[in-house]
């Protein structure tokens, strides 16, 4: 799983339930935001969203 395919699913694990344009907009800039974080803080912050992570760099 690559960076921004992580960056990607968290994002839509924290906007699930909004569906307007305001949360459209906020979730581009979150994913563009988690795009400049390290792999690690990524998959710690998917782990608070409950984001599964099925690849080996994650073990």
């Amino acid at each position: 799983m690559t960076k921004e395919e992580l960056a990607i699913r968290i994002t839509r694990a924290m906007y699930q339930d909004c569906r307007n344009i305001d949360s459209l907009n906020n979730s581009q800039s979150i994913k563009g935001y988690f795009l400049g974080l390290e792999m690690a803080d990524l998959i710690g912050i998917a782990g608070q969203y409950g984001v599964n992570l099925n690849f080996p760099e994650a073990i």
